[in-house]
């Protein structure tokens, strides 16, 4: 019986997805990869109606790494309709993402004053803000805008990997958490995440995990002191596959309120980061009963062993077709499903523009994307259209029919 149900679902969603959605031949062994794991994921997580996790797309048009837009402008209009969209759909909560050094060295008061702007229209919409406190990787002029209508100020030559170089950095990262905790309060503000990956990779600024998780503590003892937001939970975190002790050590930290935890493979060299995600929450709560669990960015990423080789923005510029939808649903019924089971608080669908459009595969209009992440804003201009009609892929409408599920 279950292995028919399964087939009728799997049926169901490759219908679904409607023209342009036949798999490319060259995708075809990487698809069956990813649609058996997300099948062995899904049977220890399946979702069930009732008890939902608040659900925070992301807003990414909102980014630092953006202009920040005046309130009498067509990208203030598109990012208000973008939030009634999403609560259309049934989200309570919408990420945001500052990244550093913009509010440091940028136009710190012009991004405040839209910050809190659009705060508002968030709460006036009864929705959460969750913050995620980024490093602009690689801490140098923004990457994701295809128009290069915002450049974050260029900072690396004062980054050097010694004692000077690490203290200015975490100077930058405290004084702009500060900014977003004193002046914009959102509900939830991920101080530092994916350390590994923004920092030592990128930057290539050497911290013991301990030193970090110590300074995140510091910097949200700090924060409550000051009693400036005393609704913002403050928390911190990684992503699966980089080395645990952050998330560890950070779970130890008294006044940090959540661990966040990021899941974009369903594998990786062997090793089930669904699985370890869980490993993480339970060995979280063997030492803090009580602590939040986040997954401030989660969506599914397309690359398995079996996968053609490609470089990261390659395999990221995957997600922009259509033939993707039946995987991008059954991942995000899985997101649930680990949420519910696992006690988490939070989930952040991360490329939230695919709830609205895709691009069919090999067509003209697909053909003119720039290489990622330039095709972030071109993606979310195509998005932008069906927005403004409240419009979904199915993709889109299987997560609002999760929802819908969970509220019941």
């Amino acid at each position: 019986m279950k292995t028919y149900l399964a087939l009728i679902l799997s049926c169901a969603a490759v219908l679904a997805t409607g023209p342009g959605s036949v798999i490319p031949d060259q995708f075809s062994p990487l698809y069956q990869a990813l649609e058996e794991d997300l099948r062995q994921a899904g049977q220890l997580y399946p979702f069930e109606k009732g008890n939902a996790p608040l659900v925070a797309p992301n807003l990414c048009l909102a980014a630092s790494i953006f202009s920040p837009a005046a309130s009498d402008s067509q990208r203030w209009q598109d990012l208000l309709e973008t939030l009634d969209a999403f609560k259309a759909m049934g989200m309570k909560a919408v990420l945001v993402q500052m990244m550093a050094p913009d509010l440091a060295l940028g136009d710190t008061g012009t991004l405040i004053d839209f910050y809190q702007r659009l705060a508002r229209e968030i709460h006036a919409r009864h929705m959460k803000l969750y913050v995620e406190h980024f490093v602009n990787i690689p801490f140098q002029p923004n990457m994701a805008s295809g128009a290069q209508d915002h450049k974050a100020p260029d900072a690396r030559t004062d980054l050097q990997d010694d004692p000077q170089g690490r203290t200015r950095f975490l100077k930058i990262l405290e004084q702009e958490v500060t900014q977003i905790y004193r002046e914009i309060k959102p509900d939830y503000l991920s101080v530092l995440t994916e350390p590994e990956v923004a920092i030592h990779q990128s930057l290539h600024l050497t911290f013991p995990a301990a030193e970090l998780a110590d300074w995140v503590g510091g910097v949200s003892t700090r924060l409550k002191a000051t009693g400036a937001s005393p609704n913002t939970l403050l928390g911190a975190g990684g992503v699966t596959y980089e080395p645990e002790d952050f998330v560890l050590k950070v779970a130890q930290q008294t006044n940090l309120d959540y661990v966040d935890i990021h899941l974009y493979l369903l594998k990786m060299k062997g090793e089930d980061q669904v699985a370890k995600l869980a490993g993480l929450v339970h060995k979280i709560r063997e030492t803090r009963p009580g602590m939040k669990v986040t997954i401030g960015e989660a969506w599914l990423l397309k690359q398995t062993k079996e996968g053609p080789k490609a470089t990261i923005p390659e395999i990221f510029a995957r997600d922009n077709f259509s033939f993707w939808s039946p995987l991008d649903q059954q991942f995000l019924s899985l997101l649930m499903g680990i949420a519910q089971k696992e006690n988490i608080s939070v989930v952040v669908p991360y490329f939230s523009q695919y709830f609205f459009t895709y691009y069919t595969f090999g067509d003209a209009e697909s053909s003119k994307l720039p290489p990622w992440p330039g095709s972030v804003r071109v993606s979310w201009n195509k998005a932008l259209q069906a927005v403004r009609s409240q419009k979904f892929s199915t993709t889109g409408k299987a997560m609002s029919a999760l929802l819908d599920d969970a509220r019941k």
